[in-house]
């Protein structure tokens, strides 16, 4: 069942405006889409807030009621605070049946590593990916198992398999990697770093 949010178009635009649409309980934001005039809406903060905490991020079409009207929509860009993680403004795009959208979606690591149980520290490179898909097809995030890791190992876009989805990655792309512990890293770095002391020595002695 599609998740509900009831919106209201704003009136007023413009900073301060916004402002105090927060204050109020509001975030602010714009709904626009295939043949329909951007309109500038406010979006309850607490029901945008559940809606995010249920779907494990943006990437999930729901439904705006916007007075008389229901569109299937999809966020496509949230604004936050840099320093409180607010949500300041909201971009919502309006699906139409059939229609393949772009979007960022997140991507969740679960299990610790043999690598890591090892010694080693697991390296999460990328967050999330831009795909390609219709609606119905968008995951709300994507699962990847990293129990079997071992120091060496990474997952690549490539090793992702999404159904009837299309991922605009790099597919050398590494999303994770099992580092080896930082103290064997530094022994190595400094025998390395004796070699050449070692053969000037040898050098030396040579010339002399």
């Amino acid at each position: 069942m599609d998740f509900v949010l009831d919106v209201e178009k704003r009136e007023e635009v413009g900073k301060q405006a916004a402002k105090r649409l927060r204050r109020e309980g509001f975030v602010p934001g714009v709904v626009y889409g295939h043949g329909e005039e951007t309109t500038p809406i406010k979006v309850p903060t607490m029901q945008i807030s559940e809606f995010l905490k249920q779907s494990h991020g943006e990437a999930v079409s729901l439904k705006l009621k916007l007075g008389k009207k229901k569109y299937n929509a999809i966020i496509k860009a949230i604004e936050r605070d840099p320093v409180t993680g607010d949500i300041l403004h909201l971009d919502f795009q309006i699906l139409h049946k059939g229609e393949k959208i772009t979007v960022e979606v997140p991507i969740e690591v679960v299990g610790t590593p043999i690598g890591v149980k090892q010694g080693g520290i697991l390296e999460h490179l990328v967050r999330s990916i831009e795909v390609r898909a219709i609606p119905s097809k968008l995951p709300s995030h994507i699962e990847i198992d990293v129990s079997e890791l071992h120091i060496g190992d990474s997952i690549f876009v490539k090793d992702l398999k999404l159904e009837d989805v299309e991922i605009l990655e790099d597919p050398e792309e590494a999303i994770v990697t099992v580092l080896a512990p930082r103290k064997a890293v530094e022994v190595v770095e400094e025998e390395e770093a004796e070699v050449p002391e070692e053969e000037e020595a040898g050098e030396t002695t040579e010339e002399s």
